[in-house]
């Protein structure tokens, strides 16, 4: 199967849910807020051994149900890039072999 990756951007003071039919990881590329009720940021520098919460995975229930994501920025938007696994059905692509 194919892997897939998809970039999320929430703009400013938003927050919105965002539904998917597969888990996934996430890494944080812009911006702070809340995701699912944890502290998600994007670090500027990290240290060894220092614990970030700029990564996170999604399970397939979770993902299911849907994911509350809110930016608390004022200026500027949370981009995030989430990659799926070879299973994911929303990717779209059908492979005959």
């Amino acid at each position: 199967g194919d892997f897939s990756a998809r970039e999320l951007t929430v703009l400013p003071g938003r927050t919105v849910t965002i539904v998917d039919s597969a888990a996934y990881g996430m890494i944080m590329v812009q911006g702070h807020g809340k995701m699912a009720g944890w502290e998600i940021e994007t670090p500027t520098l990290i240290r060894y051994g220092q614990l970030t919460n700029d990564e996170f995975f999604v399970s397939e229930s979770a993902a299911a149900q849907g994911v509350t994501i809110t930016n608390y920025s004022r200026t500027d938007p949370i981009v995030m890039l989430k990659h799926f696994g070879p299973e994911n059905p929303d990717l779209g692509i059908s492979v005959t072999i």
